[in-house]
């Protein structure tokens, strides 16, 4: 599947769509945010959790709920906040933009004609 680009989209999204989102959605930004700050790979952050990356791929694409139980171990592994995880700001917009397209063009396909 081909993968949606933070480049490729155009209009800017109303700040308001941060009180909308769920929590795996928030999750995922988060997680995304933590991937970059520490230069890692998701397969990296799989192996420190001890999950699988097919999981952890769902995870960071707001595809999977997460068991508090997970949420408590990345806290602990990665030593950060959960809150942290699962706050998102006005900085965070271009990720929730290309989550948001991820999920439009999913839809889109699995949309019979």
């Amino acid at each position: 599947m081909a993968r949606v680009k933070t480049r490729h989209i155009n209009e800017p999204l109303d700040p308001s769509v941060l009180e909308y989102l769920s929590l795996p959605e928030r999750l995922a930004i988060g997680l995304d945010r933590l991937k970059r700050n520490r230069g890692a790979r998701a397969k990296e952050l799989a192996e420190q959790l001890g999950v699988t990356e097919a999981y952890m791929s769902q995870v960071m694409r707001g595809m999977r709920d997460v068991k508090l139980s997970t949420l408590d171990k990345m806290a602990r592994e990665w030593n950060v906040k959960i809150e942290d995880l699962l706050t998102v700001s006005e900085s965070d917009l271009p990720q929730i933009a290309v989550l948001l397209a991820r999920r439009q063009k999913i839809k889109k396909r699995d949309t019979p004609d």
